[in-house]
């Protein structure tokens, strides 16, 4: 049992450090690259095709 929930507990935190370090903002490239630019940061863009 105890090998099993570290991982979890390791999974948990780290997923929450993303959403809050790594906010998404959905269907808004002009401003998602606002953003960037006023933090000097990377802009991740996620697209994706039903096929």
């Amino acid at each position: 049992m105890r090998k099993l929930l570290i991982p979890i507990l390791l999974l948990l935190a780290t997923s929450a450090f993303a959403k809050e370090v790594l906010p998404f903002i959905d269907d808004d490239y002009t401003k998602a690259l606002a953003v960037a630019k006023a933090k000097n940061a990377p802009l991740f863009v996620d697209a994706w095709a039903p096929w």
